[in-house]
């Protein structure tokens, strides 16, 4: 524009974009399947989870906890017998297995009651066209599960107090007397090292899904770590398969919004948009300072329960914690009994086989038709007596043997058990000579050594 321009031809300045009128768009619409498929999320997610968030409120927490657990406890088995009529009754609650007759039970009661909740809610709300906040609360409310899911197991392997290493009666067992069980975890506990590797993928996947901007990667984490930790538990019969698979599918469902974005991508070669990671609700200063204080004591309120009870553990039972008196497996030289020498052919029962002391502080019993008898295992060591327990309440039955060591690997025990006077000799078998713990690490191999 030339200096003399006239002042008519000079353009009028624009509001810059901050002052223009903005008016937001409003979300595009769900189509049928979408809304109901998150309907049922909504609804199953919410049961399962029940009562996260509110079991992190102190007392409250315990009070809501607690009366949840009888109610199921008391439907569930009422369910099992009158509704599906189930040859046995459900009496076994929810324990270290996963995969009990209840938890089946009460998941197909998640189910049942989702696709109702689905029905009604569809009739009800069948003018809306979409559920953005909504799935952002949910969405916000899976990742920290599975984030706390993920921390817990993943420190589980960092500190190396998932998997035990080997314990010497399991060095002697044969490979075919081992449950498929057995043999993983055995095979899991022997290796610091993959134990590291495969807690520490897992520690990743949760630490990245506490942040919004990184959940996609973490569930991508998640998920290829859970494949594993799926296929494992289903193919060596690990009573976890119910809740590892739904850990999978958390998985998945938090990388669905952006399951387009990662083909165009990975596999389509498009060009691809980056998508809002806006909040649930409006931002503003107070909800941002509350929800990052309440983030710091969520992450700490882990970070400390989680590694202050593996600490506890490892240093009561890990691998380095220190053995109890007569840890170890031992060989029967001799057992005498009421007088009666019983050798190894004898093929008689009450002829012990081999002694294991476990690093939990109990003495196994083998006996030559190889049952297993165990007993708790208390130490006098003035007296020189090892006092055996069998039970656990006030009726459990004591029974106190004399012992005598010519050595650290010879025990002579003497007295009287079940009503019979015994004398064992006893011989520890040397760890170290085991292959599997001498072999070490080796770089270079000119053949396989596989044995």
């Amino acid at each position: 524009m030339s200096a003399t321009a006239p002042l008519s031809s000079v353009p009028e300045p624009q509001p810059a974009a901050s002052e223009a009128s903005v008016t937001p768009s409003a979300p595009e619409a769900w189509s049928l399947a979408r809304r109901l498929a998150f309907r049922f999320a909504f609804a199953y997610l919410g049961l399962y989870f029940f009562p996260f968030p509110l079991d992190l409120i102190p007392v409250l927490g315990d009070f809501i906890t607690s009366f949840q657990e009888g109610l199921w406890k008391a439907v569930v088995p009422w369910v099992g017998k009158h509704v599906l009529r189930l040859s046995t009754d459900i009496t076994m609650m929810p324990n270290g297995s996963g995969d009990t007759t209840f938890d089946y039970v009460q998941v197909l009661m998640f189910f049942v009651v989702a696709v109702a909740v689905t029905g009604v809610w569809s009739v009800i709300d069948r003018r809306r066209t979409e559920y953005v906040k909504a799935h952002d609360v949910l969405h916000t409310n899976v990742r920290y599960v599975l984030a706390m899911s993920m921390l817990s197991y993943g420190l589980a392997k960092l500190f190396k107090s998932q998997f035990p290493f080997p314990s010497p009666e399991r060095l002697v067992q044969p490979l075919g007397d081992f449950s498929p069980m057995g043999l993983l975890w055995n095979f899991m506990g022997y290796s610091k090292g993959y134990n590291v590797f495969t807690g520490g993928a897992e520690f990743l996947g949760g630490c990245l899904l506490l942040f919004r901007r990184t959940t996609t990667l973490g569930a991508l984490v998640v998920a290829g770590v859970m494949v594993n930790v799926v296929a494992l538990n289903f193919f060596y019969d690990v009573p976890v398969k119910l809740y590892s698979s739904h850990l999978l599918l958390m998985s998945l469902f938090l990388v669905l919004p952006d399951a387009r974005r990662l083909l165009d991508v990975l596999v389509l070669n498009r060009a691809t948009q980056p998508r809002p990671l806006q909040p649930p609700f409006p931002p503003s200063r107070w909800l941002s300072g509350a929800g990052l204080v309440m983030k710091v004591l969520v992450v700490g309120g882990i970070a400390y329960g989680f590694g202050s009870s593996r600490l506890e553990f490892i240093r009561k039972y890990g691998d380095s914690a220190p053995r109890p008196p007569f840890y170890g497996y031992y060989t029967v030289d001799s057992f005498t009994q009421d007088g009666q020498h019983l050798d190894a052919t004898s093929g008689d029962a009450r002829r012990w086989k081999a002694v294991a002391v476990s690093r939990f502080g109990r003495m196994n019993i083998k006996h030559l038709d190889d049952t297993v008898k165990s007993f708790g295992l208390e130490e006098d060591a003035p007296k020189k007596t090892l006092t055996l327990i069998d039970g656990q309440d006030d009726t459990a039955k004591k029974f106190v043997l004399a012992y005598t060591r010519s050595d650290a690997n010879q025990l002579v025990l003497q007295g009287t058990l079940q009503e019979a006077a015994i004398e064992v000799r006893l011989t520890r078998v040397d760890e170290s000579k085991f292959l599997l713990l001498n072999r070490g690490f080796n770089w270079i191999q000119e053949y396989p050594f596989n044995r």
